[in-house]
C-alpha cells in the first residue's frame, strides 16, 4: 500500500514538473523573435579628409521595443549621433517595426576602412548587420575663402562660433524666390536651445522653410557643428533691397581661469557665458521683368507651372450646372498665382464657385497648387465644348514668358422630357361670328337717358392708382436692374470700379476691428489688401504680382496729386515693414495708419480711374 502511494506521488510530481516546464517555456518559444534584420549603409563610399559621411543603421523586426544597435569602436573616425526615427505598422494583427539610426563620421586619416560587427542582442541572441567600407582620400573639398574669412578671429585663431547668412541669388527678378540660409557654426559646448532673432526682410514676402538636421563640418583644424535655417523670400519691388542682420543668443561653456586653491573640486567644472552672435546684412539687386515678349494680359505670376481642367460630369441637361475644377500647380509663390481668365461664351453662363490653395515646402522651394472652381450652365442642347483656358506666367530660369492652356472639355447637352425652346400661347382667331344666343353683349340704345355719373370714378381713387401703378413701377425697376446687370456683365472694368469702394470700406472696417497692437501684423496686412485691391479694381487689373513700383507708375498716369501718391507708397512701405518686424510698432502707429488709409480712400473718390 505504501508503495502504491509512493508511485502515485511520484507520477503526480512528474506531471506537475512537466506542466510547469510547458507553461514557462511556451511563452519563451513564442516570444522568440522572427525576421530581425539589420541593414547598414553609407550615403557615399568615398570622401576627402575635409568631408564627412553619414552612416545609417536600420533595425527592423516583427515586434516592438527593439534595442539600439551596438557600434564598434572606430578609431579612424570621430563619430557623432544624429538621432533616430521609428516606424511601427500593424497589418492583420501582425506588428512590425523599424528603427533608423544615423551617425556622422568625420575621418582622422586617409585610407580604406571596413565598418562591420554592428549588432544588437535580443533575448540572449545576437544579430549582426552587413559590413560596409569607406575610403578616405588625402584631397578633400577645400573650404570656401568666404567661410575661412568668417571663421577667422582677430588674433588669427579660429572662432569658437559665428553666424553666416547666404542667398542663392543676388540678382533675381521681382517675385522670384530667393532662398536665404542662416548657418550657425559652433565648435564649443553650449547649453539649452539657441534663441534666434529673425532677420528683417522689408520688401520681401517671406516664408520659413524650416531647419535642416544639424551636421558637422571641418574648417581648418576644427570641427564645427552646423545648424541651418532656410527662408523663401519673394521680392515685391525692384531695386536694391537689404536683408537685415540675424542674431542668435545662447550660453556657451568657458573654463574658470581663476582657480580656487581651497576649492574641493578645483577646476573640473565648466561655467556658462551668455553670448550674442550676429550675421552680416545682405544686399540684393532686384531686376524688373523684361518687356520683350511680355503678353498684354500678363497675369503677373512668376515661377514654373502646369494647368489642368476637369468637369464633374460630361452629360448634362439644359440649364443644369457643370462644375469645372481648374488646377494650376508648380513651383513659385502659390499665394500670388492669378486666376485664369475665362472668355465670354455664347453657349454658357459662367459663375465663380470657390478657390483654395495647397502650399508645400520641399527641397528649399515653395510649391503647391491653386485650385479654382467655376460653374458652367449650358444654354442649348447639342454637343458643346468648353474651350481651352489659357494662362501665362514668367519663367525666371529661362527668362521668358510662357503660355499654357487646359484641354477643351466636350459636353453632351440634352433636352429634358417636355422641354420646349419657346412657349407659344394659342390666341383666338379674329374672325369670330357672334351668335344670337350671346347674352353678355349690350346693344346700342336708342335713347341716351341720364348722363350724370353715378358715384365717383374708380380711376380717381387712390386704391386704383396704387394697384395699377405698382406693377408699372416694379416693371420699370426690373428693367433698370436688368440693364445694369447686363452692363456689369458686359463691362468687367465698370463692374469692378462700381464695387471697389464698397469692398474697400468693408476691408477697412475689418482692419478697424483689428486695430490693436496684439494684432499688428494682421491689421497692416488687411490695410495693404484693402488699398491694393481697391486700386486693382479701379484700374481693372489683377492685384496679384502688383508691386509698389507698378502702383506708383499707374497712379501717375491717373492723377497729378503727388501728395496722394506719396501717401499711398509710404503706407504700402510701412505695411511691408511692419508685417516682418511687428515688435517695432506702437498703438499710436496703428491709429495713424488707420486714419491715413481712410484719408487716402476719400481722396481716391475724386480721381477718375476709368
Amino acid at each position: 500500500m505504501t508503495g502504491k502511494i509512493f508511485m502515485i506521488r511520484k507520477t503526480f510530481s512528474y506531471s506537475l514538473l512537466f506542466l510547469s516546464l510547458f507553461v514557462f517555456c511556451y511563452p519563451q518559444v513564442n516570444a522568440t523573435p522572427k525576421n530581425i534584420t539589420i541593414s547598414v549603409s553609407l550615403d557615399r563610399d568615398t570622401i576627402g579628409m575635409d568631408e564627412q559621411a553619414t552612416l545609417q543603421v536600420v533595425v527592423s523586426g516583427s515586434m516592438q521595443n527593439l534595442p539600439a544597435p551596438r557600434i564598434p569602436t572606430l578609431p579612424m573616425f570621430e563619430v557623432y549621433s544624429q538621432g533616430r526615427s521609428s516606424n511601427i505598422s500593424i497589418v492583420n494583427g501582425q506588428v512590425s517595426s523599424s528603427l533608423t539610426y544615423q551617425y556622422l563620421l568625420l575621418p582622422q586619416k586617409p585610407g580604406t576602412f571596413p565598418i562591420s560587427r554592428i549588432s544588437i542582442v535580443y533575448n540572449n541572441k545576437r544579430y549582426e548587420g552587413n559590413p560596409v567600407e569607406l575610403t578616405v582620400l588625402n584631397n578633400g573639398t577645400a573650404t570656401p575663402p568666404k567661410l575661412s574669412y568668417e571663421s577667422q578671429g582677430k588674433n588669427g585663431q579660429k572662432k569658437d562660433y559665428f553666424l553666416e547668412a547666404v542667398v542663392d541669388k543676388k540678382n533675381p527678378y521681382v517675385n522670384e524666390q530667393v532662398t536665404l540660409t542662416l548657418k550657425f557654426y559652433i565648435a564649443v559646448q553650449y547649453y539649452g536651445s539657441p534663441e534666434l532673432s529673425e532677420p528683417t526682410t522689408t520688401g520681401f514676402w517671406t516664408e520659413v522653410l524650416g531647419n535642416k538636421t544639424p551636421y558637422y563640418q571641418r574648417i581648418g583644424n576644427r570641427n564645427y557643428k552646423v545648424i541651418e535655417r532656410l527662408y523663401a523670400l519673394f521680392p515685391t519691388q525692384t531695386g536694391k533691397l537689404t536683408i537685415g542682420r540675424a542674431a542668435i543668443r545662447t550660453t556657451v561653456a568657458v573654463r574658470n581661469r581663476n582657480r580656487d586653491p581651497f576649492g574641493v573640486f578645483g577646476n573640473i567644472f565648466n561655467q556658462g557665458r551668455d553670448v550674442t552672435i550676429r550675421s552680416r546684412p545682405l544686399t540684393i539687386k532686384v531686376k524688373p521683368l523684361p518687356e520683350k515678349g511680355k503678353p498684354k494680359n500678363f497675369s503677373g505670376t512668376i515661377g514654373k507651372f502646369n494647368i489642368s481642367a476637369t468637369a464633374n460630369k460630361y452629360s448634362v441637361e439644359i440649364n443644369q450646372p457643370v462644375s469645372v475644377t481648374i488646377k494650376i500647380s508648380g513651383i513659385g509663390n502659390i499665394k500670388s498665382v492669378a486666376e485664369p481668365v475665362i472668355p465670354q461664351l455664347k453657349d454658357f453662363r459662367v459663375y465663380k464657385e470657390s478657390s483654395n490653395e495647397n502650399v508645400a515646402k520641399s527641397n528649399g522651394k515653395i510649391s503647391g497648387a491653386k485650385i479654382y472652381k467655376e460653374v458652367f450652365i449650358p444654354k442649348r442642347a447639342g454637343k458643346l465644348q468648353i474651350p481651352a483656358i489659357s494662362f501665362n506666367y514668367f519663367d525666371p530660369q529661362q527668362s521668358k514668358y510662357k503660355k499654357i492652356a487646359t484641354r477643351p472639355i466636350n459636353l453632351k447637352v440634352i433636352e429634358p422630357e417636355g422641354y420646349t425652346t419657346s412657349t407659344e400661347l394659342p390666341y383666338p382667331s379674329p374672325e369670330i361670328v357672334i351668335g344670337n344666343k350671346i347674352n353678355d353683349i349690350r346693344y346700342i340704345k336708342d335713347k341716351i337717358g341720364k348722363t350724370k355719373p353715378v358715384g365717383s370714378l374708380t380711376i380717381n381713387t387712390s386704391l386704383y392708382v396704387i394697384v395699377n401703378g405698382l406693377p408699372i413701377m416694379v416693371f420699370v425697376g426690373l428693367v433698370f436692374i436688368r440693364r445694369r446687370r447686363e452692363k456689369l456683365n458686359a463691362d468687367i472694368g465698370y463692374a469692378r470700379s462700381r464695387i471697389a469702394s464698397k469692398m474697400a470700406r468693408k476691408r477697412l472696417a475689418k482692419a478697424k476691428s483689428m486695430a490693436d497692437i496684439k494684432m499688428g501684423s494682421d491689421f497692416y496686412a488687411e490695410i495693404y489688401n484693402a488699398l491694393i485691391s481697391y486700386i486693382a479694381d479701379k484700374l481693372n487689373i489683377s492685384p496679384h504680382g502688383l508691386t509698389i513700383d507698378k502702383v506708383k507708375e499707374l497712379l501717375k498716369t491717373k492723377t497729378q496729386n503727388q501728395l496722394l501718391i506719396d501717401d499711398v507708397i509710404d503706407l504700402f512701405q510701412k505695411c511691408d515693414y511692419v508685417r516682418y518686424a511687428p515688435s517695432s510698432i506702437t498703438q499710436e502707429d496703428i491709429n495713424q495708419a488707420l486714419q491715413k488709409a481712410e484719408k487716402i480712400m476719400i481722396a481716391f473718390e475724386e480721381v477718375k480711374f476709368v
